[in-house]
C-alpha cells in the first residue's frame, strides 16, 4: 500500500488523456466560481441547509477542477463526492418543490446539476482508470 505522501505526488493519465481531462476540468472550475455569487443570493432567501449544500457544491466543484488540472490522484474521491452532492441537490429540489418552483427545480436539474454531476463522474472514472493502469513510478513528475 502507498503512503499518503506517495499518493499526493501521483500524477494521472497519459498526454492525450490529460489534455482531454484538462479541457473538461474547466467545467467544474468555472461553475464552482459562478456558484460563489449565487451563494449570496441564496443566503438571503433560502434556509441555511440549502446554503450549506450549495457551499459544499461550490467547494467540491472548485477542488475537482483544480485537481483535474493538476492531474492529482485525489481527483477520484473528490469528484465522486461532488457528483453525489449534485445528485442529492437535484433530488431534494425535485422532492421538495411544487407548482412553479417544481418547474424551476426541473430546469436546474436538467441544465445544471445533472450535467455537472456527469462531468464530475467522467473525471472521477477517467482518473481512477488512469491510476489503476499505471505503475506509481510512471506517475511521478519528471
Amino acid at each position: 500500500m502507498m503512503s499518503v505522501d506517495e499518493l499526493r505526488s501521483l500524477r494521472i493519465g497519459s498526454a492525450p488523456e490529460a489534455k482531454a481531462r484538462s479541457r473538461l476540468a474547466y467545467v467544474p472550475l468555472v461553475c464552482g466560481a459562478l456558484l460563489i455569487p449565487w451563494l449570496a443570493v441564496v443566503a438571503g432567501a433560502a434556509a441555511p441547509g440549502w446554503v450549506a449544500l450549495d457551499s459544499l457544491e461550490a467547494v467540491g466543484l472548485l477542488t475537482t477542477g483544480v485537481l483535474a488540472l493538476r492531474a492529482k490522484a485525489a481527483l477520484t474521491p473528490v469528484a465522486t463526492a461532488t457528483a453525489a452532492a449534485l445528485l442529492l441537490d437535484a433530488s431534494l429540489d425535485l422532492a421538495t418543490s411544487d407548482g412553479t418552483c417544481l418547474l424551476a427545480a426541473v430546469a436546474m436539474a436538467l441544465l445544471a446539476e445533472l450535467p455537472l454531476a456527469a462531468a464530475c463522474a467522467v473525471l472521477a472514472l477517467t482518473a481512477a482508470a488512469a491510476v489503476g493502469t499505471q505503475q506509481p513510478s510512471s506517475l511521478l513528475p519528471r
